[in-house]
């Protein structure tokens, strides 16, 4: 058996891996990277329509943004993935073709192709044992977002654990990762925090909430850029917990998740009445430029999308708030390099229409990661104990820092792979 990396392997973005057997050819998700201007897809896959099956860990597009491409070179091969996961990447889908539309960049896929993606999805419950083909897996929670799994997958007389994005401990929105798996012989971990220890999620929430209600003191507004899937829902529920003088929006696709979040069951998502209650009284949602141009006009709380700056409502909004003293921008989730998310961050600027914007307002970034931290990391592969560990889904520094300490502290066999890496099992 081997294992071809054709993403994510030392980089965050494009997640793709796979499976190659005696007669068989697996993959394990189809993402894609964001850029500076535009994506970039898994490398080097031949002979698409020879694929036997795809798996999908969730629904985030650097772990789906490839399918309708890959259905439009000619792959026939059921997708299997929960059906929450579908129902969101189904949007994200749909937002990311007609954002490539707007932007004239290429989106390698006709409209057409996000019908097949459609038609090949086949439905995976939690913790329930499947077969296709030479394949048997089981998908269990990754707590990662609404709908993220892990997958356990025996062939060829191995067991392999693919965590997809993963976190350990439990969270506002989701209940912490499966984690008591036995025999494992290939465990594909991700590293996005690998070098990192991420704060106590309560005195970072405490933290948040105070620095929020220091802007609304001093009548500034405060612009929040969250992801739509996870990150949004999850700091909605946090502002719920303290009562502001001012009012709470939110805008771009996080609706629609929260929609599908509150109707698809799902096992595995914590606190689903407070996301209602939140959605239908604590927070007013902005559905046109109009309505977003009125709420500017006083102090507000803005929760909107992108999460990294890179499109969407928020770029309207910093472009009101950018030279304010008394406003602040709250970044709360990784940056992937050379994202406007990153830019601010590190550099203090923003490319608005444009142009280069250095922003007089404040800027700090909360890390309220939907991603195992360091420490959490390592606790997984002790648990697991597996004979063979490759470290992926991180940058270098973060990858190589858990195959050191792994090579130290383990007695698995390690790999860091970089893109175009294959491992033979």
């Amino acid at each position: 058996m081997k294992l071809v990396f054709h993403g994510a392997a030392k980089e965050v973005g494009r997640s793709c891996i796979e499976i190659k057997t005696k007669g068989e050819r697996y993959l394990l998700d189809a993402g894609i990277k964001f850029k500076e201007h535009g994506f970039e897809y898994p490398e080097a896959i031949t002979n698409l329509p020879d694929i036997d099956g795809l798996l999908i860990s969730h629904a985030h597009l650097d772990h789906t943004g490839s399918l309708p491409m890959f259905e439009h070179h000619n792959i026939t091969c059921p997708i299997f993935c929960t059906k929450l996961t579908y129902q969101l990447t189904k949007i994200l889908l749909r937002d990311s073709y007609k954002i490539a539309r707007i932007k004239h960049l290429h989106p390698a896929f006709d409209k057409i192709d996000l019908k097949k993606v459609s038609k090949a999805v086949r439905y995976i419950e939690y913790d329930k044992p499947y077969k296709h083909r030479d394949l048997r897996f089981i998908f269990r929670n990754a707590g990662h977002i609404p709908g993220s799994a892990m997958m356990e997958i025996e062939t060829e007389g191995k067991k392999i654990v693919y965590t997809g994005d993963m976190k350990m401990r439990p969270s506002l929105l989701m209940k912490g990762a499966y984690s008591n798996y036995k025999d494992v012989d290939v465990l594909i971990i991700e590293s996005t925090y690998g070098n990192r220890t991420l704060p106590d999620r309560e005195k970072l929430k405490e933290r948040f909430l105070d620095y929020v209600q220091s802007i609304v003191d001093q009548k500034g507004s405060v612009v929040i850029p969250v992801f739509s899937l996870g990150r949004a829902q999850e700091i909605l529920m946090i502002l719920s917990e303290r009562k502001f003088k001012v009012p709470i929006y939110y805008e771009g696709m996080c609706h629609k998740m929260q929609r599908k979040m509150i109707t698809t069951p799902d096992k595995y998502i914590n606190n689903q009445k407070r996301l209602q209650k939140m959605m239908t009284t604590g927070a007013t949602h902005i559905g046109s430029p109009r309505r977003r141009m009125y709420a500017l006009k006083q102090p507000g709380i803005f929760v909107t999308t992108s999460g990294m700056l890179q499109g969407g409502p928020v770029l309207s909004y910093i472009k009101e708030i950018w030279h304010d003293q008394r406003s602040a921008i709250f970044l709360t989730g990784y940056q992937c390099k050379r994202t406007n998310g990153r830019h601010l961050y590190e550099d203090g600027f923003v490319y608005i229409d444009g142009w280069k914007t250095y922003v007089k307002c404040a800027v700090e970034k909360f890390d309220f990661s939907g991603h195992a931290s360091e420490e959490e990391l390592k606790e997984f592969i002790q648990k697991v104990n597996p004979k063979t560990l490759i470290i992926q889904h991180g940058d270098p520094e973060s990858a190589d820092a858990i195959k050191e300490w792994a090579e130290k502290n383990t007695k698995s066999k390690c790999y860091a792979p970089i893109v175009g890496d294959e491992i033979s099992i």
